[in-house]
């Protein structure tokens, strides 16, 4: 449905085209449907653009004629005029932007910021969103030629667009954290029970993948030498320290369905992970008595903050399948094995008195062999020790025959698989390299996107530009009163 101003003018529009090609009974005007829809978007966006200008220059007008008095009671008086882009989906539209001054009081101001409903902000909201949502899927090079090509008129250079990235990453995790949030409030507010839509059974899955991020660090000099300096701001030149850092990444399911919510957080939010699962499960219809299952490394950090987090309910922690077989690896490439026993034999062997009950046994022989495998603990082989510990923490989460029975999951290939097309397709693209305190903000906004948040996310900034919009205003209608 159009807006009323626009009702009458569609009308008359839609009549006048209706005319024309009653009359173009040849079709040498517009010869085929791909014709007509060629004219008709360039109609469109140029007749938007046009009524954009429009709306533009008449409230300037009125802000120059209707400018109310200065604070201290006086007219104030229009001191210059300054132009500046207003860059639209439509295309960029000039914006005269009267500066008045008050001589006697010498206060200033910007009466058009408060018709328009902004001060001087480059891109629309709508360009700020369809930047970031190319930008988060691929890198800011190809996003902006890509909006461009969508978007004919509009420019935007590659920094524009990080910049956006940016601060929309940081206001996306705020979204992502209050929405968490008041998951868990409403959660722990709730009756013990199950509640009526509530979940029976939910699995969750955890895991961690890397990603390469830079630094620029000092260069280190000798003694006596002087820096070299860049050559705009003669400042001291750095190199880039690279590295790798984890992504840590879980997801919540209901066992059978394919919608999954996902958690993504930097090294710096491994806490935070896991509190997001166990919001992402409130979301889900966790209550007290769902049962729940965990998936996951059994390392030291990971199980005690899964079975933390779900404490209040009924949780199972099972080892994830693929990372049990490579510390039985790990654990067979450290023994001294007999001769003609190969370590995927020992392996495969370990591995089926695991899933069978016979986890202690697989315990015992590791801690014998590296009791023998030295006079004291600083001569031992500290991988046997490590290995045996990892199972015995973990040795009633290996029963994989009896999972299997049951029909749940023994892997958490979902959420690898998630690594790859939530954080490595964007993160780990060729030359990228990220800095640190950046790494949340993509984050933030790939998690918007798989989860589904993206168009309720971009509301709260539609509403919060409405909500500063109204406060260029309020001063100058007090004043006008």
């Amino acid at each position: 449905m159009l807006p009323p101003e626009f009702e009458s003018i569609a009308t008359s529009l839609t009549a006048r085209y209706r005319a024309f090609l009653a009359e173009d009974v040849a079709r040498l005007a517009v010869p085929d449907l791909l014709s007509a829809e060629e004219r008709v978007v360039g109609f469109v966006r140029e007749l938007g653009l046009g009524l954009l200008q429009v709306f533009v220059d008449v409230r300037a007008a009125q802000a120059k004629a209707n400018r109310p008095p200065c604070a201290c009671g006086h007219l104030t008086s229009v001191h210059r005029t300054t132009e500046w882009p207003r860059q639209t989906l439509l295309g960029p539209v000039q914006v005269r932007d009267p500066y008045v001054h008050c001589r006697v009081c010498h206060g200033s101001d910007r009466p058009l910021h408060a018709y328009l409903g902004t001060d001087r902000e480059t891109w629309s909201l709508a360009v700020q969103e369809a930047a970031v949502d190319l930008a988060a899927d691929e890198s800011c090079g190809k996003a902006v030629a890509k909006l461009e090509r969508h978007h004919p008129g509009v420019e935007m250079d590659r920094t524009a667009a990080l910049r956006l990235l940016h601060e929309h990453g940081a206001h996306a995790r705020a979204f992502i954290d209050e929405k968490l949030a008041a998951a868990r409030r409403l959660a722990e507010g709730r009756p013990s029970g199950r509640p009526t839509a509530g979940a029976d059974e939910l699995e969750v899955e955890f895991d961690a993948g890397m990603i390469p991020v830079a630094t620029l660090e000092p260069i280190t000099l000798g003694e006596g030498a002087l820096p070299e300096l860049t050559p705009v701001r003669k400042l001291p030149k750095r190199h880039k320290a690279t590295r790798w850092e984890e992504v840590k990444a879980g997801l919540v399911q209901t066992p059978g369905q394919v919608n999954r919510l996902y958690a993504l957080r930097p090294t710096a939010g491994l806490e935070e992970s896991f509190d997001d699962l166990f919001a992402l499960a409130c979301l889900k219809g966790w209550s007290d008595q769902t049962q729940v299952r965990g998936i996951a490394d059994g390392a030291l950090h990971i199980r005690p903050r899964m079975e933390e987090v779900f404490d209040v309910g009924h949780f199972r922690f099972i080892l994830d399948r693929p990372h049990c077989k490579e510390h039985l690896f790990e654990a067979g490439a450290a023994l001294s094995l007999p001769d003609g026993l190969t370590v995927q034999q020992w392996a495969t062997t370990a591995l089926t008195k695991l899933e069978t009950g016979a986890a202690h046994e697989v315990v015992a022989e590791l801690r014998a062999a590296w009791e023998a495998s030295g006079p004291d603990d600083a001569s031992r082989n500290d991988r046997l020790r490590l290995e045996a510990g990892y199972f015995e923490r973990n040795s009633d989460a290996v029963a994989y025959a009896e999972y299997r029975r049951r029909g749940w999951s023994t892997a958490s290939s979902e959420i690898e698989s998630g690594h790859r097309h939530l954080v490595q397709v964007r993160l780990k693209i060729s030359g990228a390299w990220w800095h640190p305190d950046h790494v949340d903000d993509i984050l933030a906004l790939r998690m918007l996107k798989a989860n589904g948040w993206w168009e309720a996310y971009w509301q709260t900034r539609r509403t919060a530009w409405r909500t500063r919009a109204a406060g260029f205003a309020e001063p100058r209608q007090r004043r006008a009163a």
